[in-house]
């Protein structure tokens, strides 16, 4: 049976290799007639004379040398083109048009559309030819698997049986391509199909049968990456993408387990290094990217899936790296720069998809990168820490300091490398999402940890200054150099706190800090202000910030940080560093942030005394450092806004540091607070707004902070007006004292209405007649809680109202009526006249229906007189005023 099966096997493969060859001849033949007769039809056509109404009649029967002589006549010169537009005539019907400046969205939409029909068409013309030698590689494959599961031959036998095959297709691939008058695509398919059998045979005489050591199996497939490439030469890029890429598959095709993830690591890259040389002579984007893609595949699973290859996979990145970086430009050292150093291009490049092989390159790299950052992510394994994530960041700043297309990758990998440090250490709450917490190094590994965020720091670090030593002038290589070590020390301290002493940890960052400092120091005094000795000064200033917090608490970092504002500012004004105003800026930005949204932001902890010193100090020292810059410069300007936002914090915190007993951050927010605040944020806001009328500087800053605060006091107000109305809230009405008039009301609901009225002469013109409307809507609820306090000593709804307190209503209701109407009128104002008159309507209402409802006799008879007298007076006093030529009361004009 075994004979049997062994001779249909060698039958069915003989079979396939006939049937191939007959249809690779047949498909090459049939091509080469398609060709032939469109090349005859082609001839036809162009010999054969147009037709009398055919365009291009005249043309085919002119003789040549007419059509010479007549072209400079049929077109018009540049002159004569810009004297016809310039007189306005335009072109004639039967002249050629000047072409119009392509606009920009056209043409990259155009451009969008040529590239989505090009990949169309080269998907519509070769869809068969990639499926095809896809076909035939997955047919070896598939035929040394059935192979194996039938028991037909033996482990060796089936091994040379695939190997033979692969070499029989390269073979007959070759013999067709030299048969062919030119090159055809189908070949090249061939081809790869036939790599692709090579390529899953070697492996299964590892994988399966342990016939050969894995150093034997590594050169086979070294050795078939590098034939597939020299016939790619040959075939093209099809072969490439057949071949190369094709082989990503094989080893998932043939099975294997985790133990065997080490070998598959090393074909996956050398399958990657083997498709970067090639790509030195047949380059496509799409197969830089898809060997890209491959090789990240396998590391992802290898990372998930494998924890023996763990100490291998900072290497595999750093080995793909420099294939990316030295396979295909021949730069096998790193040290030639692949773009010109005048001329090193612009950072939005990273961002463009079309580009050369330099413009894909930063972006690959940068792929990698934050692979390693999400593996650290994962876990940093601070016990393997030097050899599993240094190797790629040692090659990126090697490649980096000859190449500045890649001037920027350092940086972004010392960032992406400490998030993903940070992001190892968070712990999210499970129930709440904006709650988290830092988790600590394991005890076991603190000392492993420590010493590699300390090579961290060293590497870059070093670095830096030996991009610095080539660039001397550069600013990026300066901050990278001298930023390394303040972030190192932060990343001790946030994520190993228990490998040192606090103190030692704070020493460490005051000498780094004392270190930077003298180097500023020595350069500012050789007369050498520049971008160096301003990255020196800031990583400086960072570690003196760092140690004070090491050494106290969270919360004096803010306190360290408006201590910088100072020292930024002074030097500021004693050297000439550029930028430095803008450092000034920034730490100021991060104060006020800091405290406006405290505790949200790196919480204090519980409150003490301490915290209200932290607002006072930093208000106090940005004072100073605003006195010490002369009036006309913008910092002044910015340092003012920022002691004025300061102000206003420190209220607010020494507002709520009285009210809870020095509990400032408590969640309470009762009347007296909401009032308060209302009059501290409505002052504020039209203080604001005075400076941007009147300031000399950021105007527009100002104004935006002035609309911010008045719609908070806006909203504050109607919250005192609704949800906490001391009428229904109780918890508000047990704030009012007894005392008539003197009390809470006057701070809550009287202040306000001057606040309101203010705004109405000297905020927004838009917001004035709203602002208007609020005053006086503010004074008739101030006026009547205030009414009902004076009847009741309290605000309590279940209290019944009296006779008293309704005259009460109506009598100050209506002198507000008059006052309204006559202000109205003396002002020339028909609104504010307007708005008066509706509140004498409501209190001849009121009077009519509820004040004279239960009177009877003399009273009734008394009321009516009096509310006669009243109307009738102030019919007299409006006509009075209105004699003085007033448009809201003319004399001709009756009584409303």
């Amino acid at each position: 049976m075994n004979f049997l099966g062994g001779l249909l096997f060698s039958v069915l493969v003989i079979g396939l290799l006939v049937g191939a060859v007959l249809g690779w001849v047949s498909a090459l033949r049939l091509k080469n007639l398609q060709t032939r007769v469109l090349r005859i039809e082609q001839e036809l056509r162009r010999l054969r004379p147009a037709g009398p109404g055919e365009p291009g009649a005249a043309s085919a029967i002119r003789p040549a040398s007419e059509d010479v002589d007549a072209r400079p006549a049929a077109q018009p010169t540049a002159a004569a083109a810009v004297d016809s537009t310039a007189s306005g005539r335009g072109w004639t019907p039967g002249s050629p048009a000047v072409p119009a400046e392509p606009d920009a969205s056209a043409t990259r939409r155009t451009r969008v559309q040529d590239a989505l029909g090009g990949a169309l068409a080269r998907v519509r013309d070769y869809w068969m030819v990639w499926l095809g030698g896809l076909s035939i590689g997955l047919a070896g494959i598939f035929l040394v698997r059935y192979s194996i599961e039938q028991g037909w031959l033996g482990p060796t036998a089936r091994v040379l049986l695939g190997m033979i095959t692969g070499l029989a297709l390269h073979a007959l691939a070759e013999w067709l391509r030299r048969r062919a008058e030119r090159h055809y695509d189908a070949v090249a398919a061939l081809a790869g199909g036939a790599s692709l059998t090579l390529y899953a045979a070697v492996l299964a005489a590892l994988h399966l049968y342990q016939l050969w050591p894995p150093v034997v199996v590594f050169v086979l497939l070294a050795l078939i990456s590098l034939g597939t490439m020299l016939l790619a030469l040959r075939h093209g890029p099809i072969l490439a993408v057949l071949g190369i890429l094709g082989a990503y598959a094989v080893p998932a095709l043939l099975g294997g387990d985790a133990e065997q993830l080490i070998t598959v690591l090393v074909y996956s890259l050398s399958v990657a290094l083997a498709g970067f040389l090639l790509m030195r002579y047949v380059y496509r984007p799409w197969l830089w990217w898809g060997t890209v893609a491959g090789a990240l595949f396998w590391w992802w699973v290898a990372l998930h899936a494998g924890a023996q290859t763990e100490p291998w996979l900072g290497l595999y990145l750093a080995t793909l790296a420099w294939g990316m970086l030295a396979l295909q430009s021949g730069n096998y050292r790193l040290t030639d720069p692949s773009t010109d150093e005048r001329n090193p291009g612009d950072w939005r490049d990273w961002l463009r998809l079309r580009g050369s092989e330099t413009g894909h390159l930063p972006k690959a790299l940068l792929i990698l990168i934050l692979a390693q950052a999400y593996a650290i992510a994962l876990d940093p394994l601070w016990s393997l820490g030097p050899l599993l994530w240094l190797p790629l960041p040692a090659l990126i700043l090697i490649a980096s300091r000859y190449n500045v297309a890649l001037r920027a990758l350092p940086w972004v990998a010392l960032a992406a490398m400490a998030a993903g440090f940070v992001a190892s250490a968070v712990i999210w709450q499970p129930f709440d999402p904006w709650m988290w917490s830092l988790r600590p190094v394991a005890p076991d590994d603190l000392k492993a940890a420590l010493v590699s965020l300390g090579l961290l720091g060293l590497l870059f670090s070093a670095g830096g200054a030996w991009h610095l030593h080539a660039r001397r002038d550069s600013a990026l290589a300066a901050s990278l150099a001298y930023i390394a070590p303040p972030v190192a020390l932060a990343l001790a301290y946030v994520l190993a706190p228990d490998a040192l002493q606090d103190w030692m940890l704070s020493a460490t960052s005051v000498a780094v800090g004392l270190a930077l400092g003298g180097l500023a120091g020595r350069r500012l005094r050789a007369g050498q202000a520049d971008a160096v000795a301003f990255w020196q000064i800031a990583s400086a200033h960072l570690a003196y910030s760092l140690a004070v917090v090491m050494l106290l608490e969270q919360a004096t970092l803010t306190l360290a940080l408006a201590v910088q504002v100072l020292s930024l500012t002074w030097l500021v004004q004693r050297f000439a560093v550029p930028h430095l105003n803008w450092l000034v800026k920034l730490v100021l930005m991060l104060v006020v942030v800091r405290l406006t949204f405290s505790p949200w932001l790196l919480g204090y902890g519980p409150a003490t005394s301490w915290t209200l010193m932290t607002y006072g100090g930093s208000l106090l020292l940005v004072w100073l450092a605003s006195r010490l810059v002369p009036a006309q410069r913008e910092l002044r300007s910015w340092l003012q806004v920022g002691a004025v936002h300061l102000l206003l914090l420190f209220l607010h915190v020494l507002i709520r540091f009285h009210l809870y007993a020095g509990d400032v951050f408590a969640s309470r927010y009762d009347f007296t607070e909401a009032a308060l605040n209302t009059a501290l944020w409505a002052s504020f806001a039209l203080l604001y707004f005075w400076r941007s009328r009147y300031g000399s500087e950021l105007r527009e800053l100002h104004r935006v902070l002035a609309q911010i605060l008045m719609l908070l006091a806006v909203g504050n107000y109607l919250m005192l007006a609704t949800v906490l109305n001391p009428l229904w809230d109780s918890a508000s009405a047990g704030l009012v004292s007894e005392v008539p008039v003197l009390n809470l009301l006057l701070l809550a609901y009287g202040l306000p209405v001057v606040l309101w009225a203010l705004a109405a002469r000297h905020y927004e013109p838009d917001l004035r007649p709203f602002f208007a409307v609020l005053a006086g809507i503010g004074l008739w609820l101030f006026v009547s809680l205030e009414i009902r306090h004076l009847w009741h000593g309290r605000l309590d709804l279940a209290d019944a109202v009296g006779d008293g307190e309704l005259y009460s209503y109506s009598a100050a209701w209506l002198l507000m009526a008059v006052g309204t109407m006559v202000l109205g009128i003396l002002r020339d104002q028909s609104a504010l006249y307007r708005g008066g008159l509706v509140l004498l309507l409501l209190v001849i209402l009121k009077i009519f229906f509820i004040d004279m409802a239960g009177l009877t006799g003399l009273l009734r008879a008394l009321s009516f007189m009096g509310l006669g007298l009243s109307l009738l007076g102030l019919a007299y006093l409006h006509q009075s005023l209105g004699r003085g030529g007033r448009g809201v009361g003319r004399p001709d004009k009756p009584v409303p």
